[in-house]
């Protein structure tokens, strides 16, 4: 895996679905999240294909949280955002534990 810096400190927010509305709740699930958020590599582009290269993002996460398709990450300083796409990975060893997942950034909200 080779990441193990934490770049980021997030916010999570589930998304909801009722009949017709989707929306995020009033509260972040989990708050102050460490992770590390890095541009997809060629493995995670060749899966999404005719996505632009420059949204999509691996996402690690080293805490025990329970995510979502569909959730929205805050970035705590900037406000930046990425959503969860598909389901997390989950590398649970006796040494270790981390979630690899891919975000697609929000640009433009």
């Amino acid at each position: 895996m080779g990441y193990h810096r934490k770049n980021k400190t997030c916010d999570i927010w589930r998304l909801t679905r009722s009949g017709d509305n989707e929306n995020y709740g009033t509260e972040p699930i989990y708050t102050s999240i460490d992770m590390s958020i890095f541009p997809a590599s060629n493995n995670i582009l060749a899966i999404y294909p005719g996505e632009p290269s420059m949204q999509l993002y691996e996402i690690f996460i080293y805490d025990y949280v329970t995510l979502l398709n569909g959730d929205k990450f805050v970035e705590t300083t900037t406000s930046q955002e990425w959503i969860l796409r598909g389901v997390p990975r989950v590398f649970d060893t006796l040494r270790s534990y981390f979630q690899q997942c891919v975000g697609e950034m929000v640009i433009g909200s």
